[in-house]
């Protein structure tokens, strides 16, 4: 591969860690002797969100200053405490889980060293203390000062709390550069600096640019042609509209906004059930982004969307779709704790409500006020109280029903739903009653109990039995487990003793139960030795006993006290099956009571044995009836709703079981001044409608800011605001203020479109730049935060393996549905294996995206977690990315599909194969050098195939697939200039 040539690449500068102002600059200047990775934004986010809440309310009680007895001589309330260890010596080895004595205590693999030692922490806090190890143990906890900020300073001071202001574009000496004001805020920067801005990039390489920008794929030889040809002064405007314009806009913007709402089609955790419905959430996000849906419905619908009024039921329908975004989020169904699965949940809603909107962390005052932003616990608990009057979860009513479901609406008129869910009812009543007869016929097979009936019953297992007799259950009314039957043989040879142990010596009615049949014998006798006499009925076996289809009444005797009596049950001369079930005896005086209590149990058993008959010989029938009368299916939808409505009271350190005073629901009291809030929320509602009102306000600094940021950053790469997802104290300042404010402003003058403020951006003399490297340049602003070049970067996993499939012609623009499974079992490798992820060529938007089990492409190319949200990916470059592109079968399935399709085509001569190829890849000419190297490769390939492969075709198609997978694995493919 190494012999095809592609463009040579420049130097990319990856910037890992920033410095942090503020509190992180002060952390970092007073770190201990000893040695700890710099901090970083995301490991003290880290840190204050999974970390500290878990050390305060599981290990303080024994190892904090605080303690009444510090045990091991421990501390884990600050970093100098388990730097130094306890008596045993350091718990933690920054960067190593496997030698930190404090991972493998809480993963209870020592029984000498458990902690906490009453009971293990749950796996999902195991996880995230291994993690935090394995991140280096960042802690910002400082014993020596303070970190120097303040609430007040912070309110009055902080930029991201100011109202943007409004600035002229500043005039510059270059007057012929900008093409719009966006190029003035840059070109005065490079000024200021005594720098300029890189030439434009020529026409290939920002078609290219722009098509991968907006789509997501790489552009067609024909559109790239089109835009060589067109040499008006608008042909890059028409470029950007056409683009803008196409349905694989909304699927590539949609992505990004995905990202930043977690989105994932299963729930992850310790049970892995599938979202069936999540696709439709994934589907509405498209569809808002293409029809440019402004930004700040956008918010109120996912917020509120079941709240918002609607002119049709398409509408109510998407908007109850849209509501999907509060609870995509991880879940875990199994915690035993209800108060604390449901405040885990509602702070989930906090995390990504308020990062995905305002970039702030305000879930980490959830346990106590916010280390660094001016966010107090009580302003995290208002808000607690909207989302905990927000019905997420839907809760078994019986105690052994399963874990609770995410709930799910119906996309239908009320009447349609009504009907889906009477039938459902049926259906579920059916089969309970299925069950119950299951349950009952396995319990009591006949229907009957015995120790249900009264009177002193002798059930045919405590007979003294003489010959063989058969047990049987063949019958659906007969007393207790089984009853007895001849076989009709061995007459005169069998009979049944059954000896009572009388309280009183008294008159008894005795009655004989048995199984009738056309098959019976019709004399059957049996005798009964009372105190004074015995005497011989003739039981006709074929007829139905006539005590409540039970017993048969053989008399009334007289009987003394013990065991001086018995019934005796015979075969002698029958002809016919004999059967015995039991016999009972009745004191006299009781005939009457005894025939109605018994008349009425055995009406109710016998009601039961007729369910047990319906059950085994009608209910399946009844229910294939019902089932074939099902009306149209509705589909579901995952869909908020309001739900009790309640305040939160504050979680001492973070525990639903410590409650501390109620707090009135509310929003956050940094910005009441900015953005005044209701004075109260109805009593009648969650307060989500006014929520998501108060977040989308022009008056709100940081929505706005929020959202054009992250369009900066998905057009440019990088910067104005680098810490996308945090704006607080934590956060990075912007490289250019005054532009950030004028993006925001101009982004809510023009409707919160997204489409304009792309477009504007796109037509600008910055982002037209050329990626090429000015030395000078590169000296004084290595990371290119004055932006006097265009960043050059790596495509993201989906645009790569869309890239590739697109290049094959396998590439499937079917759009929106479900490749997801459609059952409730939990993905396992099983289920992944064989799942559509793997199978489909559609684009990679679409393919179920599964906590604990990211495809291997999406791994290696830095795929956003679906647990967290994600303004910003990382990304990295590592040889398991150029091992993926060489050897995967997906990458050798895909090479063999293009060099199928190159030698199919009508081309005169290899050579425009050649060329077809690379304007197909690149999007440029291969060159006369280039063409005449991938000539060369080709035909020594196939040359060295002979000895193996005979098969001058096979060998020819080999040959062009190593060509055609030399350049699907180069640099140059998946980088855009």
């Amino acid at each position: 591969m190494s012999n095809i040539g592609v463009t040579g690449s420049v130097p990319i500068s990856l910037v890992i860690v920033a410095l942090v102002p503020n509190a992180l600059a002060a952390a970092r200047a007073v770190q201990t002797r000893k040695e700890q990775p710099p901090l970083t934004r995301e490991g003290i986010e880290f840190f204050e969100k999974r970390v500290r809440p878990v050390l305060t309310e599981k290990c303080y009680k024994c190892h904090s200053a605080g303690a009444e007895k510090i045990k091991g001589g421990l501390l884990l309330d600050s970093r100098s405490g388990w730097i130094k260890g306890g008596d045993s010596g350091p718990v933690i080895v920054p960067g190593d889980p496997e030698k930190s004595r404090l991972i493998h205590a809480v993963r209870y693999t020592d029984r000498s060293l458990q902690m906490p030692p009453k009971e293990i922490l749950p796996a999902a806090q195991i996880v995230d203390l291994a993690t935090w190890v394995r991140m280096g143990a960042p802690d910002p906890r400082i014993d020596a000062e303070p970190s120097g900020i303040t609430y007040q300073a912070s309110r009055a001071n902080h930029w991201a709390f100011l109202p943007p202001r409004h600035s002229s574009p500043p005039k510059v000496k270059e007057k012929k550069w900008p093409r719009s004001p966006i190029d003035n805020f840059i070109l005065a920067g490079l000024e200021k600096q005594k720098l300029k801005p890189r030439p434009p990039a020529d026409k290939r390489t920002l078609i290219r640019r722009a098509t991968f920008d907006l789509t997501g794929l790489p552009p067609k030889p024909e559109e790239v042609d089109a835009f060589l040809a067109d040499g008006a002064d608008d042909a890059f405007a028409k470029v950007v509209d056409r683009l803008l314009a196409t349905p694989q806009f909304g699927e590539r913007w949609g992505r990004h906004w995905l990202d930043v709402s977690r989105y994932a089609d299963s729930n992850g955790l310790e049970i892995n059930l599938p979202y069936e419905n999540a696709w439709r959430y994934r589907d509405y996000v498209v569809r808002a982004f293409n029809e440019d849906k402004p930004f700040d419905q956008f918010i109120r619908e996912q917020l509120a969307g079941d709240l918002l009024p609607s002119h049709s039921e398409e509408q109510c329908y998407q908007q109850l779709i849209a509501t999907g975004f509060l609870l995509l989020g991880p879940k875990l169904l199994f915690e035993p704790r209800k108060a604390k699965l449901e405040m885990d949940i509602v702070d989930e809603q906090i995390d990504v409500t308020t990062r995905a909107f305002l970039a702030l962390t305000v879930s980490c005052a959830r346990c106590h006020d916010h280390k660094f932003d001016p966010i107090p616990t009580r302003d995290y608990y208002a808000l607690a109280g909207i989302f905990a009057s927000t019905a997420t979860l839907i809760w078994d009513a019986e105690p052994k029903g399963g874990p609770p479901r995410w709930r799910e609406r119906p996309l239908a008129a009320p009447e349609k739903a009504k009907a889906v869910e009477d039938h459902a009812a049926a259906v579920a009543k059916l089969q309970a009653s299925l069950q119950a007869a299951g349950e009952m016929k396995t319990a009591l097979p006949g229907g009957v109990s015995s120790s249900e009936l009264g009177g002193i019953v002798l059930d045919n297992t405590m007979a003294q039995l003489v010959g063989s007799w058969k047990e049987s259950t063949y019958a659906t009314n007969f007393i207790d487990k089984n009853y007895l039957q001849d076989g009709n043989t061995g007459k005169g040879e069998k009979s049944a003793r059954f000896v009572p142990d009388l309280p009183q010596t008294g008159r008894y009615e005795v009655q004989f139960a048995y199984v009738p049949r056309r098959n019976r014998a019709k004399n059957v006798p049996v005798t009964v030795h009372a105190a004074n006499a015995a005497r011989t009925v003739l039981i006709d076996q074929t007829e139905p006993p006539t005590i409540d289809d039970l017993f048969v009444s053989l008399g009334t005797f007289e009987f003394a006290a013990g065991t001086n009596g018995a019934v005796v049950i015979s075969n002698e001369g029958t002809e016919g099956f004999v059967t015995i079930d039991a016999v009972r005896f009745v004191p006299a005086g009781m005939e009457m009571t005894m025939k109605m209590q018994t008349g009425q149990k055995a009406r109710a058993k016998k009601s039961g044995t007729a369910m047990t008959d319906r059950s085994i010989h009608q209910l399946l029938d009844d229910l294939q009836e019902l089932r074939a009368k099902e009306p149209p299916p509705v589909p579901m939808a995952m869909a908020a709703q309001d739900g009790t409505i309640c305040n939160c009271r504050i979680n001492l350190r973070g525990d639903p079981e410590k409650l501390g005073p109620e707090v009135p629901r509310g929003f956050l009291s940094v910005l009441e001044k900015t953005v005044p809030p209701p004075a109260s929320l109805s009593a009648e509602a969650s307060g989500r409608l006014e929520l998501a009102e108060w977040i989308a306000s022009n008056q709100n600094p940081l929505t706005a800011r929020v959202a054009v940021n992250r369009i900066w950053h998905y057009l440019f790469g990088g910067r104005l605001v680098e810490s996308v997802d945090n704006f607080g104290a934590l956060g990075e300042r912007p490289t250019h203020p005054e532009l950030l404010d004028y993006l925001a402003l101009r982004f809510m003058e023009q409707g919160w479109s997204f489409k304009k403020i792309i477009r504007a951006l796109m037509l600008s003399s910055t982002y037209q730049m050329s990626s090429d490297l000015d030395p000078l340049a590169y000296a004084k602003d290595p990371e290119n935060k004055l932006m006097w070049r265009m960043n050059r970067r790596r495509l993201d996993a989906e645009a790569i393996r869309d890239a590739v499939l697109a290049v094959s012609g396998q590439l499937d623009l079917t759009m929106g549905g479900s490749l997801s499974p459609t059952n409730d079992a939990p993905f396992g490798a099983a289920a992944i294996a064989s799942n559509a992820q793997v199978a489909s060529t559609r684009r990679s938007l679409y393919l179920p995206v599964i906590r604990n089990d990211t495809p291997d492409l999406f791994q290696v190319f830095d795929f956003a977690d679906p647990y967290l949200v994600t303004g910003k990916r990382h990304t990295t470059t590592a040889p398991t990315q150029a091992l993926f592109m060489m050897n995967s079968p997906f990458m050798l399935a895909q090479s063999r599909q293009w060099a199928g399709a190159l030698l199919a085509t009508a081309a005169a001569n290899d050579a425009q194969r050649v060329a077809s190829a690379y304007t197909q890849a690149f999007g440029r000419p291969a060159g006369a050098e280039a063409t005449e190297r991938a000539l060369r490769f080709i035909a020594e390939y196939q040359a060295a195939l002979e000895k193996n492969e005979p098969d001058l075709e096979k060998r020819r198609l080999m040959a062009w697939q190593s060509f055609c997978h030399a350049l699907l694995a180069s640099t140059e493919f998946r980088f855009i200039n």
